[in-house]
């Protein structure tokens, strides 16, 4: 037990040691952090869990084609829709296009996700460190940001904001140029110009009109700006032709893209709230605990808090919650009427992703508002009484924290781990792509794959990576092929009105939409599904080059649709059960 002399002097103890933790650098924790979220993925192997939807399933093959074609300057891609455009499955990050071509793909998309995962951290870090010059702090919000659930098939896109954010900062002070105009550099090659690229060269921009108003002659910004506008027109030059000139081979099949409209206060809550699809930021539990930081200086006399970090905190406040109306007012009717009617770049063009911003500005919202709390003196002491500071910091975070364990990867690899596909219900890499028993139905056809097509039913054409097929993923591909699926799949998807409108006003996916499984593609095996009365234009299907259809379940009649049956294959690690039938 401490004597009561005692206690004091072991919170003075406590107090000195976190000043001098919070003085020191502590990016080399991100190391640590690395070890500990990876390692399962390692022990996992080819048995390790990523998130399937938009990445397993369609974005990965933006990578795995233009590597398979980097060399011979194809700029039709025959394995996809029966030879998909180029300018279709553009990379998101092109630097990692490498990557691919060097190891197998589930290699190649690891290593991606752990260096945007290392550079997440370190952007972060950087930038909290610059903005409240608190070690701990950015330590804090550098772990939370980089475990966010983020794609890490779109690259530095979100997970490099940060980085960015603080190479423009040393830019704007005038410090670290070179580190600053690399970063940028490596930003402009690891994301995408539609994604956030023009969000964050319009923001750039902003700042620099600001500066020229006011009248401040810093050339670092400016340069940093033509820096990463350059990079970007260079990797996306042929995407800016197509825009600016129309200079297209081919009318787009996102000239029939519909748009709809949603309640607007509604749609602001939800957005601020919980933000959106690609952008999972899990923040909701942090409103209330920045609300309360931000009143905390409100009140404090300027004597007692860091009132640069409090404006900085408030603007940054403000401009969440501008970003949250941007988005509901980018999809109010009038709007979204107006997106409708007209042809174009402005029909399909998504401004709206500003709140691809949330999952990086929320933590760093946190780390401002926290950093208030941080450095504010405690009325008629000498101390900042950090200990009991970092309690309340923790307490706030618990909610949080919980949400990151539960949706990050590492869970989900732990977990399978401990229990396995059985009881998880988890997709592995191995059991996605099925690579031998894809093997065995190609030992079965017995043909050299680029002399036929095939065509997917029920399961997902993307795994099916060593086959040329007339369906798959892409967000921009002929007008003209989608018109001609259509004839294939039209009676079918005209008896299911929600099936129909999700082709027709979208058409990304180009699979076989049907009136029994709708727009589901995962069959797994086991299933005791037997499709029959299937009404496809069987011809219009064979006019596209389809000579096998692989199917997730059995078709009863496949007699009538003028089909032989060839083979079921499925393996012990395999996912899917496959029929395939000779058309």
């Amino acid at each position: 037990m401490f004597t009561s002399d005692e206690k004091p002097a072991i919170g003075r103890q406590i107090n000195r040691f976190l000043l001098w933790l919070d003085r020191i650098p502590l990016w080399w924790t991100g190391i640590l952090i690395v070890v500990v979220f990876f390692s399962p993925y390692f022990i996992l192997g080819d048995g390790c869990i990523f998130e399937i939807n938009d990445q397993l399933d369609e974005s990965i093959m933006n990578y795995m084609l233009p590597a398979r074609h980097l060399w011979d300057g194809s700029t039709v891609y025959p394995e996809m829709l029966g030879g998909v455009n180029a300018s279709g499955m553009q990379p998101s990050a092109i630097l990692f296009l490498p990557l691919y071509c060097l190891f197998s793909a589930r290699v190649a998309f690891l290593t991606q996700y752990m260096i945007c995962f290392v550079l997440a951290f370190l952007g972060m870090y950087l930038l909290v460190k610059e903005s409240t010059e608190s070690s701990i702090l950015a330590v804090i919000a550098g772990a939370c940001f980089c475990v966010l659930p983020l794609y890490p098939v779109y690259g530095l896109s979100e997970f490099g904001i940060p980085l960015v954010a603080y190479a423009f900062l040393c830019l704007w002070k005038r410090k670290r140029i070179l580190p600053a105009l690399m970063c940028t550099l490596l930003f402009g090659l690891t994301s995408h110009l539609v994604y956030t690229g023009y969000v964050v060269l319009g923001l750039w921009l902003l700042a620099l009109l600001v500066t020229f108003f006011q009248k401040r002659k810093n050339k670092w910004p400016v340069l940093g700006f033509a820096e990463l506008l350059v990079t970007y027109v260079i990797v996306n030059w042929s995407l800016i032709l197509e825009i600016l000139v129309g200079d297209s081979s081919y009318v787009s099949h996102r000239e029939e893209m519909v748009s709809s409209a949603t309640p607007f206060f509604e749609t602001f809550w939800s957005l601020f709230r919980n933000s959106a699809q690609h952008a999972s930021s899990l923040h909701k539990y942090l409103i209330l605990p920045i609300v309360i930081f931000l009143l905390l200086g409100a009140f404090c006399k300027k004597e007692e808090t860091d009132r640069m970090i409090y404006k900085a905190a408030v603007i940054n406040f403000l401009f969440l919650i501008g970003i949250a109306l941007f988005y509901a007012f980018c999809h109010m009717t009038v709007v979204v009427d107006f997106k409708n009617s007209v042809t174009g770049f402005l029909h399909y063009f998504q401004i709206h992703r500003f709140y691809w911003l949330y999952p990086a500005d929320w933590y760093l919202e946190f780390a401002l508002a926290a950093a208030v709390l941080w450095r504010t003196k405690v009325p008629h002491t000498d101390s900042r009484m950090l200990p009991g500071k970092l309690v309340i910091l923790a307490v706030c975070l618990l909610p949080t924290l919980q949400l990151l364990k539960v949706n990050s990867g590492m869970y989900l690899n732990v977990n399978q781990i401990n229990n396995g596909s059985g009881i998880t219900g988890y997709i592995s890499w191995e059991s996605w792509f099925s690579e031998d028993m894809m093997q065995e139905i190609d030992d079965a056809i017995g043909r050299d794959k680029s002399t036929y097509r095939v065509a997917h039913l029920g399961i997902s054409p993307a795994p099916m990576h060593g086959f040329y097929t007339v369906d798959g993923y892409s967000n921009n591909y002929p007008l003209e092929y989608k018109h001609r699926f259509r004839e294939v799949i039209a009676p079918e998807i005209e008896k299911n009105e929600e099936v129909r409108v999700y082709f027709d006003t979208w058409g990304n996916r180009c699979y076989l939409f049907n009136s029994i499984t709708g727009n589901y593609m995962r069959l797994q095996k086991g299933n005791s599904l037997v499709y029959e009365g299937l009404e496809f234009d069987m011809e219009a299907l064979r006019e596209l080059g389809c000579e096998y259809l692989f199917s997730g379940a059995e078709i009863g009649d496949a007699d009538r649709m003028g089909m032989e049956l060839v083979g079921y294959f499925e393996t012990e690690d395999s996912y899917w059960g496959i029929w395939v039938y000779r058309l």
